[in-house]
């Protein structure tokens, strides 16, 4: 069977006031039925059939009683919080420095356990849950396979509106495998060029923070904190923030889909994005970097990973010999073979040869870049929005000398 997960949208301008209500009302119980779980001192011993909580309320604690949450859900948010703190010891057994659970003010998500009784869909069109009794109209549902088996879901509230995310199985078709050209690359990341890979590809995207999102932020400064028109323009701001994130994770899906596809082994190094960040805040917020290489050491076949203190660029792709480099050189020039490459490209050549290395395998030639690449893959990088793909050779910089 073949795992998928659907996210619907729950159609707000078919909700009557009391859904609205009781919608609200289920997030809050939720929080609540939380917090009183990390603040149980044993929560592997919390009973799922709770219907009270305390709940504090400036300096002191009233019982609150959780009418909207369901059986199922409440033993769902418990079962989850108990996994987080598992989850937490093994990290912790493993020597990593984890603190705690944390008090919440929101709670975005209710797991739902069980299809046809937590909730089920109806008609192709509707959803219905539990101590919910109107039909709620829903938008996306066609994506459905017709032959999937609905498993589980979650209820999400975010910037504002609800959505169902929906786990499916559908049986899987015994298709050809997909061959994978037996090829290696290397990636150099950086900021200038997100990603300059080693057959002479330079790939540059950028996804800059909207005008709307500047203005949605001064508004919210203007906004008397916590009132309604302040509530209002946070949903906006939140909505613009997340239409640019998935513009973003649109670009980074399509980067990784490419590489898997044409490239067996991808060798990559491991940069410290974090001092990226500290010294290029507003270049780093308009990629995603970090996500790609965690998509690449998930899907990748024969991901190789290069140490972060390794001198990629200070080495020369031909001969091996090191010299320093300043972040304001574009070029490197080597003094001991006479070769002059582009830099970024430079990098990649040799993340390239100690990814060949570490594995056993023979040294690589570096070939030029114009005879390694079609034109078919520039125009299929190109079709990504706000991604530019171009061949180092364009720009004159592969070059070398006798």
């Amino acid at each position: 069977m073949k795992c998928r997960v659907y996210t619907v949208k729950l159609d707000r301008s078919h909700l009557n006031q009391d859904s609205l209500t009781r919608l609200k009302l289920l997030f809050l119980e939720a929080k609540w039925l939380y917090n009183f779980c990390v603040g149980h001192p044993n929560v592997f011993s919390i009973d799922d059939k709770i219907t009270v909580v305390p709940v504090k309320v400036k300096d002191h604690f009233e019982r609150r009683q959780l009418r909207q949450l369901s059986s199922h859900m409440r033993q769902s948010i418990i079962t989850r919080t108990q996994q987080n703190i598992r989850g937490l010891a093994r990290l912790k057994t493993k020597g990593h420095k984890i603190g705690r659970l944390k008090f919440k003010s929101h709670v975005d998500s209710i797991p739902l356990k069980q299809y046809g009784n937590t909730y089920k869909l109806i008609n192709g069109k509707y959803m219905q849950f539990q101590k919910i009794p109107q039909k709620l109209r829903v938008n996306g549902l066609e994506q459905l396979p017709p032959n999937c088996e609905c498993a589980n879901a979650t209820l999400l509230h975010q910037h504002g509106d609800y959505y169902v995310a929906i786990t499916t199985y559908t049986p899987r078709k015994h298709s050809p495998a997909m061959v994978v050209p037996a090829q290696s690359i290397g990636i150099d990341f950086g900021v200038k060029n997100q990603l300059s890979l080693s057959n002479g590809i330079r790939i540059q995207y950028k996804v800059p923070v909207t005008r709307r999102i500047k203005q949605l932020c001064k508004q919210l400064g203007r906004k008397q904190y916590r009132s309604k028109n302040w509530w209002k323009t946070l949903y906006k701001l939140l909505k613009a923030y997340a239409k640019t994130t998935n513009i973003k994770r649109d670009i980074r899906n399509k980067l990784v889909h490419f590489l898997c596809t044409n490239f067996q082994m991808i060798c990559y190094q491991n940069e410290n994005l974090r001092s990226w960040q500290r010294l290029w805040g507003r270049r780093m917020l308009s990629t995603s970097l970090g996500g790609i290489i965690r998509m690449l050491e998930i899907k990748v076949q024969t991901p190789v990973e290069i140490d972060r203190f390794f001198p990629s660029t200070k080495t020369c792709s031909r001969c091996g010999h090191q010299r320093p480099m300043s972040l304001a050189e574009r070029t490197y020039v080597c003094h001991h073979c006479g070769l002059v490459i582009d830099r970024d490209y430079n990098s990649s050549c040799v993340i390239e040869h100690e990814g060949h290395r570490m594995l056993g395998r023979g040294p690589t030639e570096v070939t030029p870049a114009e005879t390694n690449t079609s034109t078919l893959t520039l125009d299929y990088l190109n079709q990504i929005a706000y991604v530019e793909a171009s061949m180092v050779a364009e720009t004159g910089s592969l070059t070398a000398l006798a």
